[in-house]
């Protein structure tokens, strides 16, 4: 049912209840009422429809829903007062010529106007239940619509952030091919296949919000290898996680953001290469990931590209700001990143 035809049903059994009250009160005051005196109080209910629709038609059409409610006021009364004069002589008129229940030499000005401020407090009434239906709709629909807005906000953030991760690793991965070319094209040729896996995964999650941790960590293996190829000797990595742990959601490519700027701002810097710890573990109802690699640690490091994005798309897909820390543990640097436990 449309907010018209609701109006219009509201409006309708309001009128014919009233209709009833006045056959229900002709009764109570006449020894015997005839079928005309049913359809005055009928006509003056159908009256009193037509005359409050077009008072909503006005409103609506004058833009005075969009008033304050002071202005609002301040045009209905005077308009509430017309339509009820109007509606009123339109009423006895109509009553007058049907039936004898008005006594016409004894009916005055007086009179009328009584009854045409209790038509304007029927009329006062209706509008006022008509407001309140109107602006919590309205309120209803706002609320609505503000969440649309911020969904929509979201997922095109989100977009843009998965625009942005996806070429940077591409080109950190083909320099590391470059590199390699000359020196040992077989390693080439296997970082190139590792590398294809990689962008599968990428293209086969690149639609989706979240993926479990399992998926996640055999594409950071993937990479890890990638990485390892092209450091020889000099990168030792190691990955610990629990296997009730395996099917949380996570964002893609979270954890392997997170690998990726521990080679970038730690193995790389060092000559002899190092470590690179992974652990995925819970603490209460959040999920902690803990990426360790042997370096030390750099102010401007959070400033990355991978753990900005990482941290972004956690407060856009979680709603909730995320729990990143940065430590220097000996010789190690650790980054803590906490989030909420999702199955």
């Amino acid at each position: 049912m449309t907010r018209n035809s609701s109006y219009w049903l509201l409006q309708s059994i309001g009128w014919f209840a009233y209709a009833m009250i006045g056959v229900v009160v002709s009764f109570l005051f006449y020894d015997s009422i005839d079928v005309w005196v049913i359809l005055a109080q009928f006509f003056g209910a159908i009256v009193m429809l037509l005359s409050t629709h077009l008072l909503r038609y006005k409103m609506k059409l004058d833009g005075w829903l969009k008033l304050r409610l002071q202005q609002l006021i301040l045009r209905l009364v005077p308009t509430l007062a017309v339509i009820s004069i109007l509606a009123n002589g339109i009423i006895v008129g109509y009553t007058i010529l049907t039936t004898d229940i008005i006594d016409v030499e004894r009916f005055s000005v007086l009179v009328f106007f009584l009854f045409s401020f209790q038509t304007f407090v029927y009329f006062s009434l209706w509008t006022a239940v008509y407001l309140i239906i109107y602006f919590f709709r309205n309120y209803k629909k706002e609320e609505v619509e503000k969440w649309q807005l911020e969904t929509a906000v979201k997922d095109a953030e989100l977009i843009a952030l998965k625009a942005q991760i996806n070429p940077h690793f591409l080109f950190n991965a083909l320099n590391n091919i470059r590199a390699l070319i000359l020196e040992d094209h077989m390693k080439a040729r296997d970082m190139v296949s590792h590398l294809s896996e990689l962008l599968r995964y990428s293209i086969q999650f690149n639609d989706n919000e979240k993926v479990t941790i399992e998926e996640e960590l055999k594409i950071v293996n993937k990479y890890l290898e990638l990485e390892s190829i092209h450091y020889e000797n000099r990168l030792h990595y190691e990955i610990l996680s629990k296997k009730d742990l395996e099917r949380c959601k996570i964002p893609p490519m979270l954890i392997q953001l997170m690998a990726e700027n521990a080679v970038k701002h730690g193995i790389s810097q060092i000559k002899n290469g190092g470590d690179i710890l992974i652990s995925v573990d819970k603490e209460g109802k959040n999920l902690v990931l803990e990426v360790s690699n042997t370096g030390k640690l750099k102010k401007n490091v959070g400033n990355g590209i991978g753990l900005k994005n990482a941290t972004d798309r956690i407060r856009i897909l979680f709603d909730s700001e995320p729990d990143l820390e940065l430590t220097q543990e000996g010789n190690m640097v650790r980054s803590r990143l906490k989030l909420p436990l999702l199955k």
